[in-house]
């Protein structure tokens, strides 16, 4: 008996042996290929970035108007602020993406750009969620559902705002959630989306 169990061990070890190696290869091959567009990035000369699509935010139907609520206030004057600044989603791209595409000299600004971006979808989810938690739904309603127009990635304001609908018995609106998510690129959509079409039927 144990010269079967001798054999497979020994058999065992050597197919380990070979995928680590495998592994290893194919890691050190991942690592070339990052480093020689990271060197490609680097060597990217500048382009015109002045045609992309920046998000221009308006304030038009936003609640502006002051709250007794400081923290509400806050969360408006930082899309106040937002608003004169560059905003821009570049979700799914690296710092070697971006450098290939537009240039090293152009990373610093479409960082600074796409961190705007970051700030204004949260900040909408914050603002939203306490319009809606001090009982101002309407304004709640206007907040998120801007945050929708501007392409949020936030599983969490699209779950906010479907049950809102919801509880309201605009079940239609769910449907134009669903059909947001569905153009969108976003990752986990088809779970979100599942999820919204469960709420529905409930």
């Amino acid at each position: 008996m144990s010269i079967p169990l001798l054999l497979l061990t020994i058999i065992f070890i050597l197919w380990l042996h070979y995928e680590l190696k495998k592994s290893k290869k194919q890691d050190g091959k991942k690592d070339e290929l990052f480093w020689k567009r990271e060197e490609e990035g680097n060597l990217t000369p500048k382009k015109d970035i002045s045609n992309l699509d920046y998000l221009t935010i308006t304030l038009d139907h936003l609640p502006v108007k002051d709250y007794e609520d400081e923290t509400i206030n806050l969360y408006r004057d930082t899309i106040k602020a937002l608003s004169n600044k560059k905003v821009l989603n570049l979700s799914g791209l690296t710092n070697t993406d971006l450098k290939l595409q537009y240039g090293v000299a152009n990373l610093n600004s479409l960082t600074e750009y796409d961190n705007n971006y970051i700030k204004l979808i949260s900040t909408l989810h914050k603002w939203g969620e306490r319009l809606y938690n001090i009982g101002d739904t309407k304004a709640a309603i206007s907040v998120l559902e801007y945050a929708v127009f501007c392409k949020t990635d936030a599983l969490i304001t699209y779950r906010l705002l479907a049950q809102i609908y919801y509880k309201h018995n605009d079940i239609s609106k769910i449907d134009d959630l669903i059909e947001a998510l569905s153009d969108s690129n976003m990752s986990r959509k088809d779970a979100l989306i599942k999820e919204l079409n469960m709420l529905k039927g409930q």
